[in-house]
């Protein structure tokens, strides 16, 4: 019999090696076969260019993937964007991590405004993770950017010896710089993973082993599942750069009276109907435009200055942000019924939150309005983050 072949793996996104396909996961020359460390065509044009050649795992193929911590369980650490934490949660992880323990790891809290109190968050955010079934028993609080919390997470992973350590996580969420950032810390040469603005950079299952002071630990990360639905699946990398925040996050605030619209670039428009004049506050990349204009002239701006005035999304993107749709919104009180479809702001104030996007925070004074959003986007709606969740864990779902 025939010596058995190991599949040899791109050691930047687990995609296996193959020469015969140059628009298929993988390609890499004949000549690069059979070499150590060999990084796919694709990796290689977003280290040394980045340029970022789309190539996406399908619902299907991720879940043939992650299938395999069901059949080895270990340690799984489930990455979680805190600027996105709707978008965040992994549909149907459940059934796959049901024998694993689940350490949620809460990514980018660097980006968060100054004093935020982010780890009042850990009660939340596990109610949010059980409620798709998921067993989640703690939280970690990180930054993979900058290494802020990573020794508690180091030190939750010093035992696992005996077991692998799966990273999981909707695409984008920082699960690449976090295992780079682990493998730096153990001296592992190299960036491992690729890492891109791009959501899908990895492709299939990858490991390396690290070796830490109560033996090796085996670290596996997981292609980032894309469903379409948050903002950042439909943008080239050049609206990235706009869209996602890279700095920590200044809040921006603005005065807003009845009859006023305002555009998040080219993604949302939230008018404001009728009320009294209140602070509205954006929690969106510093780098997205924000344009404050009369009611009146929010249907001549959409049409006449998509390109100038809101500017991103940019012309190669544009198609998926034509068509927006109406959400009403009202200011409630307690036991006030409001029509079905119709996003509600309590007497506290909401969050109203943009998958992919950011967030909106309404104070709960009167208002009356709508915001405009691409079809396929759902909009999310929970207590204020900054100003609730964080602060007190008293009379958080009021």
């Amino acid at each position: 019999m025939d010596e058995e072949v190991k599949a040899v793996v791109c050691v930047g996104c687990g995609s296996p090696l193959q020469s015969q396909d140059e628009q298929a996961p993988g390609f890499v020359p004949s000549s690069a076969m059979g070499k150590e460390n060999v990084l796919c065509r694709r990796c290689f044009r977003i280290r040394n260019y980045g340029e970022f050649l789309p190539v996406q795992v399908s619902e299907r193929e991720y879940q043939a993937q992650v299938a395999q911590i069901f059949d080895n369980p270990g340690l799984v650490l489930y990455v979680i964007d805190v600027f996105d934490l709707a978008g965040s949660l992994v549909p149907n992880l459940a059934r796959f991590v049901m024998n694993s323990d689940v350490v949620v790891v809460v990514n980018k809290v660097d980006l968060l405004p100054k004093g935020v109190r982010f780890e009042a968050l850990s009660d939340w955010i596990l109610e949010q993770v059980r409620a798709t079934h998921v067993e989640a028993n703690e939280v970690l609080f990180v930054s993979a950017a900058t290494g802020m919390g990573l020794d508690s997470l180091y030190r939750r992973v010093f035992d696992e010896t005996d077991r692998p350590v799966y990273v999981v996580g909707m695409a984008n969420t920082g699960k690449s710089t976090l295992l780079n950032a682990v493998a730096k810390q153990f001296d592992v040469p190299n960036d491992p993973y690729t890492v891109s603005r791009r959501p899908g950079t990895t492709l299939a299952l990858s490991r390396f082993e690290v070796a830490g002071p109560n033996g090796p630990v085996t670290f596996v990360d997981t292609p980032g599942l894309i469903h379409g639905t948050r903002v950042i699946d439909k943008l080239c990398a050049d609206c990235l750069k706009r869209a996602v925040p890279d700095a920590r996050l200044r809040p921006r605030v603005y005065q807003l009276n009845p009859e006023q619209t305002l555009f998040l670039g080219g993604f949302a428009r939230l008018d404001f109907e009728s009320g009294v004049r209140q602070s509205i506050v954006l929690y969106i990349s510093n780098q997205l435009p924000v344009h404050r204009t009369k009611l009146e002239r929010a249907e001549a701006i959409w049409a006449e200055h998509r390109d100038d005035i809101l500017q991103v999304p940019g012309p190669e993107c544009q198609s998926s942000f034509t068509d927006l749709t109406p959400h009403p919104i009202q200011s409630t009180r307690r036991g006030q019924r409001v029509a079905q479809g119709t996003i509600a702001v309590s007497g506290r104030g909401r969050d109203i939150v943009i998958p992919g996007l950011g967030w909106i925070t309404l104070s709960g004074e009167a208002f009356r309005g709508r915001l405009w959003l691409p079809t396929w986007l759902d909009v999310a709606v929970r207590p204020r983050l900054v100003g609730d969740l964080t602060r007190s864990k008293e009379g958080l779902y009021s």
